[in-house]
């Protein structure tokens, strides 16, 4: 079995704030979330010299990125809210007739157009968009719910996709 001490641990470190800096963290958010690792890999009784003690490391990472990743989109949601606040209220106080109305009206219009294209994709093709886009199942639960192989869900919703962005553009 594999030491991990001294050398071995920093090596270790060095490797997980990599693996995070290449999926888009900055070296102090990757830092952060390497030490949040090791502290929860530490509070569950884990030791480095376990032989799954590496591969769980990198997995904690990973969910942990994931969890960053999530809060960043719900301040920068909380943000674009704000501005869109600040927005709407400018194009409130502007001297025009009622651009919300036009705005509202389009959206609608786009809204409709989005439906109906999707009313007019083929019945196992429109089941499986559904399932994922709405549902959040993945494609094997799709599948499964379909009676159908992995990879027909894939095709189902490539296709799906095709239709849909070929509507969006005519």
């Amino acid at each position: 079995m594999r030491s991990f001490k001294g050398s071995g641990m920093r090596g270790l470190r060095a490797e997980l704030v990599t693996f995070l800096q290449r999926r888009g963290q900055s070296l102090e958010d990757a830092e952060d979330i390497v030490q949040e690792t090791f502290a929860r890999f530490h509070r569950a009784g884990h030791a480095l010299d376990q032989a799954d003690g590496r591969p769980l490391l990198f997995a904690i990472a990973k969910n942990l990125l994931k969890d960053h990743w999530k809060q960043s989109n719900r301040e920068r949601a909380r943000t674009l809210q704000l501005d869109a606040d600040d927005t709407t209220s400018a194009w409130e106080n502007a001297p025009s007739e009622d651009p919300a109305a036009d705005r509202r009206s389009i959206a609608r219009q786009d809204l409709a157009g989005i439906a109906a294209a999707i009313r007019e994709l083929p019945p196992r093709c429109r089941d499986a968009f559904l399932l994922h886009r709405f549902e959040d199942l993945s494609y094997r639960q799709i599948a499964e719910r379909l009676g159908v192989s992995v990879s027909m869900v894939e095709k189902h919703l490539a296709e799906a996709l095709r239709r849909l962005k070929a509507a969006r553009e005519t």
